[in-house]
């Protein structure tokens, strides 16, 4: 019955995909609207049946700079749902803007291009980010750089915490666990007997206290607290 059901969800997911990505990407073009990135993530989450579990407290109405591991591509529709209240837009790889539809419809929304083996077009999505929080949005930037094929924190990327400390906005790590089991790095199959995530979000971290150089000190900080999360979100999960 698990796998019939597993088999049923995959096939609406791809069902869904095929269907909504070219009128939300068409939509989010033309209206420039993030509730179709939004509603789209809500979608996707609803039909894989996915349970969401908030520890931690959101953050004051505020422009923030959300920092979290990344375990799979489903952190994504996870953060767009628990960080609604906020005006976000995400980091994301420059490959994913060449995608048809999907590509024009997060650069239509103002999502940020990373080119991570360029470093002057790593400059450039800086200084765009910082644009962006002047604008009023809040930044998600996942420090890792690229998702941990086996859970484990990676080694933190220093590049994006000088969007925080040139724009003096606060860090709010968050801490994200269970997604992997769903939805492993490099694979296209949902693995929907899972359907637990766990997420941690900490307190805000004051940036105002640290220069730039200071820049790996404030980026051990901010992983140490997510390592911490991590290993509490972890022994939760294997309790249940």
């Amino acid at each position: 019955m698990q796998k019939i059901e597993e088999l049923f969800r995959n096939i609406l997911v791809w069902f869904y995909c095929l269907i909504t990505v070219p009128t939300f990407g068409l939509m989010a073009i033309i209206t420039k609207w993030h509730f179709w990135a939004r509603a789209w993530c809500k979608g996707l989450l609803k039909i894989l049946g996915i349970k969401i579990h908030v520890k931690g407290n959101l953050p004051p109405a505020g422009i923030y700079v959300f920092m979290s591991n990344h375990q799979s591509q489903l952190d994504i529709p996870i953060l767009e749902k628990i960080l609604e209240p906020y005006n976000i837009r995400f980091l994301a790889k420059q490959s994913l803007f060449k995608i048809p539809f999907f590509g024009w419809g997060i650069k239509a929304l103002g999502y940020v291009p990373v080119e991570r083996e360029n470093p002057k077009e790593g400059l450039k999505s800086i200084l765009i980010c910082i644009e962006k929080l002047k604008q009023g949005y809040s930044l998600v930037i996942f420090p890792e750089g690229t998702r941990s094929p086996t859970g484990e924190l990676l080694p933190f990327k220093i590049g994006g915490f000088l969007v925080p400390l040139k724009s003096k906005v606060k860090i709010v790590p968050i801490t994200i666990w269970g997604t992997r089991n769903i939805l492993p790095k490099g694979k296209i199959w949902f693995n929907t007997k899972h359907k637990n995530v766990k997420v941690f979000i900490d307190h805000p971290v004051d940036v105002g206290t640290f220069t730039l150089r200071e820049k790996n000190k404030l980026s051990s900080l901010v992983r140490n607290i997510i390592l911490k999360n991590l290993e509490l979100l972890k022994k939760e999960m294997e309790g249940n």
